[in-house]
């Protein structure tokens, strides 16, 4: 078995584990890629953003600066928990 990797036609990076003979990238053989981000609940994600910028007082350019690393955390916050629970699902696939 070799790794074979290719780009999709919206520009997405994939990659599987084929059979030696086969020659060009193709959407075969074992799939090693993470879960499906389309799988996100984005306007959650989004509303949750919001809420997480609003709460940490990054209202304006000058708060974020002021605040260091407050941007980071609000994006994880919004964002973490919801992809951890993506790769669980994945995981169970």
């Amino acid at each position: 078995m070799k790794r074979v990797e290719w780009v999709d036609e919206q520009g997405k990076k994939h990659a599987s584990l084929v059979q030696d003979d086969i020659l060009q990238p193709v959407d075969e053989g074992v799939p090693l890629e993470p879960p499906d981000v389309e799988r996100l609940d984005w306007e959650a994600i989004k509303r949750d953003l919001h809420n997480e910028l609003f709460h940490r007082g990054l209202i304006d350019w000058t708060s974020v600066q002021a605040l260091g690393n407050g941007l980071q955390a609000a994006i994880l916050a919004a964002l973490h928990r919801k992809l951890q629970d993506l790769y669980r699902e994945h995981l169970q696939k």
